[in-house]
């Protein structure tokens, strides 16, 4: 069974995603740096995560690149 996510769902986790990653401080990114990363996972792959990672814990995989 999947867990279907709506796409307001997808952006607003997306946003969590992308403030987490400006939050960071080592290391820092600046917003540029931060929505190039985060375009290298589509709604599709994000969805698919989104039970299994907090907003935080991705940002986390995504500044360690």
């Amino acid at each position: 069974m999947t867990t279907e996510f709506t796409p307001e769902a997808i952006a607003e986790y997306r946003k969590q995603v992308r403030e987490y990653m400006l939050q960071a401080r080592k290391p820092w990114l600046d917003e540029k740096e931060a929505d190039q990363r985060l375009r290298t996972f589509t709604d599709d792959e994000l969805a698919f995560g989104m039970p299994f990672n907090t907003p935080e814990e991705m940002a986390s995989v995504l500044i360690e690149g």
